[in-house]
């Protein structure tokens, strides 16, 4: 029972930002260009900073696992090319398959694995802040492979390296890790009174943007490609994942940064990636909105089945 409970508090929360980012469009207090603005503070401001204050806290040397990180990167690299094979057999519209890649790929593991691990297990964290900079170049990279591959261009080395490189989510990782590896100290009421207070708005507020956005008409016109992306990556990546890495031996709040990893929705800068690379933004756009509501069922069941088993 008490692991049920935990779940339900670590995963409520997600979908009541959304309700109200919602109620706040329909009331008229929240617009479509405020609700955009919102978004790329989460992207570029928000959501970096909350990546640097958790990998800066993250005691790295003892928590460091060679094992998990391994674990999750071949796994990730493994996943984007059984999904690119699967999708471009059966979709060949050059816009749709790629935003259809990376929806089903691209978790939004930056967002929530913290706050959910921290739900679960308050500061002990384990290695979920530094998967952080093993998740976010990888995803980045086959996201960028998916959309050049889909429009027939080539992928330069430099070019690659330019995107991950000012990605602000790699960059904050990057950060973050030198802060923590060469000791220096950054004063408490930076870290903790600036940096941490605007680290926290990051989930709040993406939620509020994605539930502002919701579009129930538009979800019709997407149904086929929506149920084909929710199956594989709310229900059928972590079904395989998780399992493989409790085979290995991974529990507690590594596991659960493996569940986010593998079964979290799609990324919230899906949207913004698909209108910069050419794909279907409408069809980015109903992803992460469909992916984002529907999750809060799935990783309710998932976190409610681990720790009934007794691997929390």
């Amino acid at each position: 029972m008490n692991s049920i409970v935990l779940s339900f508090n670590a995963v409520f929360p997600l979908l009541g930002f959304m309700l109200t980012g919602y109620a706040l469009r329909r009331l008229g207090l929240l617009d479509e260009n405020t609700a955009s603005g919102l978004s790329k503070l989460v992207f570029k401001v928000f959501l970096p900073l909350n990546i640097v204050q958790s990998i800066y806290n993250a005691d790295i040397r003892t928590a460091f696992d060679v094992k998990l990180a391994l674990f999750v990167a071949v796994s990730c690299i493994c996943s984007f090319l059984i999904i690119s094979a699967s999708v471009k057999a059966r979709i060949k519209e050059p816009t749709i398959a790629p935003v259809m890649i990376q929806g089903m790929h691209k978790a939004n593991y930056n967002l929530l694995a913290i706050p959910i691990v921290s739900s679960f297990f308050g500061s002990e964290l384990g290695m979920t802040a530094v998967l952080v900079a093993v998740v976010t170049p990888i995803v980045n990279t086959c996201s960028t492979i998916a959309f050049e591959s889909a429009r027939g261009g080539s992928i330069g080395l430099s070019k690659m390296l330019k995107k991950i490189v000012t990605n602000p989510l790699v960059l904050s990782s990057i950060i973050g890790l030198a802060l923590n590896l060469s000791g220096l100290k950054v004063p408490a009421v930076v870290m903790n009174s600036v940096v941490g207070k605007l680290a926290a708005m990051a989930t709040p507020c993406a939620m509020l943007g994605l539930g502002a956005g919701f579009n129930f008409a538009e979800m019709k016109n997407w149904v086929r490609h929506l149920s084909a992306v929710v199956l594989v990556k709310l229900i059928i990546l972590p079904s395989v994942i998780v399992p493989l890495a409790v085979l290995l031996g991974i529990r507690g709040a590594n596991l659960i940064a493996v569940l986010i990893y593998s079964g979290s929705p799609s990324a919230v800068n899906s949207y913004s990636t698909a209108v910069s690379m050419g794909g279907n933004e409408k069809l980015a756009g109903e992803i992460v909105a469909v992916t984002s509501l529907l999750s809060v069922l799935t990783l309710f069941i998932f976190l409610s089945t681990l720790g009934t088993l007794g691997y929390l």
